[in-house]
């Protein structure tokens, strides 16, 4: 059943505006998902709604959008952080710099935005049942095998604290929830920015060769914590990918979207007897239509504070 918010007016006292804030990247495809996710979205008739990022479009700032909303006469700004955890400094400097906490909780190369509504600010993704959605997509579309198979959640973290603890408590959660859901037969994580990425997998290899008895061997397959499609999902990662298995070929590369499998030069018992597969095809969270249900639930609960 269709749950998604199906809104037509707000009743407030003051005249609402919508502002979305992404991190942004140079790469347009990238822009282009984030955009589509928001476009999907059914706002209030006469909702003022602009979608900025941190940073790489041009055009397009935090500054853009907060001024955008407020020569439509806007009085108060409903900010949604679109990120995926409250891990992410960006989410804490975001909303020092639009005035929301008094210090951010590290530094901070951001100055202070030009504001004057008032600002409601809310959460990013976390562990919202849409992630869980988006993330089951991705285990489909790999045909991952509940009950053989593991997966690596991969993300790119932070080094400071309390961020990095954060991060990881909530890939900690959703790894645990994966395998109570009968998504995979193990499940772990790895940040990109503190961990030994290629060391994590191989723990996990290792667990699932330990545990496969007389059965098929299992897979590992990793899956990318990310918005959309960028520079750690295209490259970064799938270096430190190549880095455990050296002597096996990246095959199934196209649009920059890479599966790192067995070689396929020798036989299928022989495969068998080797060590587990690593599967990974670039592929990120969006694009998902549970992204824009989500946008549109939170939307709606900062707005009706």
């Amino acid at each position: 059943m269709d749950t998604r918010w199906r809104w037509s007016v707000l009743d407030v006292k003051m005249k609402q505006g919508l502002l979305i804030i992404s991190h942004g990247s140079r790469d347009e495809a990238w822009v282009t998902l984030v955009d589509e996710a928001i476009d999907k979205a059914v706002w209030p008739e006469g909702l003022p709604v602009a979608s900025s990022f941190l940073e790489c479009v041009p055009n397009r700032s935090i500054q853009d959008g907060v001024d955008e909303l407020e020569s439509q006469g806007v009085e108060q700004i409903g900010v949604v952080p679109l990120f995926v955890s409250s891990g992410s400094t960006h989410v804490d400097e975001i909303a020092w710099a639009l005035g929301v906490k008094e210090e951010p909780l590290c530094e901070s190369d951001l100055e202070r935005f030009r504001v004057h509504a008032d600002i409601v600010y809310g959460v990013p993704l976390d562990e919202h049942d849409s992630v869980y959605a988006m993330i089951a997509a991705r285990l489909r579309a790999m045909e991952v095998d509940g009950a053989r198979d593991a997966v690596m959640l991969i993300a790119h973290g932070s080094p400071h604290e309390p961020f990095q603890t954060r991060w990881r408590d909530g890939l900690t959660r959703m790894a645990q929830q994966l395998k109570a859901r009968n998504w995979c037969t193990a499940a772990g994580h790895a940040l990109l920015c503190c961990d030994d990425v290629a060391g994590r997998v191989q723990e996990m290899q290792s667990l699932l060769s330990a545990s496969r008895a007389d059965t098929a061997l299992g897979r590992v397959a990793v899956v990318p914590i990310f918005l959309s499609r960028g520079y750690f999902t295209t490259k970064v990662i799938p270096e430190r990918l190549a880095a455990v298995m050296p002597n096996y070929g990246v095959v199934g590369q196209e649009s920059r979207s890479f599966v790192l499998e067995r070689g396929t030069q020798r036989g299928d018992a022989e495969l068998e007897a080797d060590s587990c597969a690593l599967l990974y095809d670039g592929q990120t969270l969006l694009p998902h239509p549970a992204l824009t249900v989500w946008l549109e639930q939170e939307a709606r609960r900062i707005l009706s504070r």
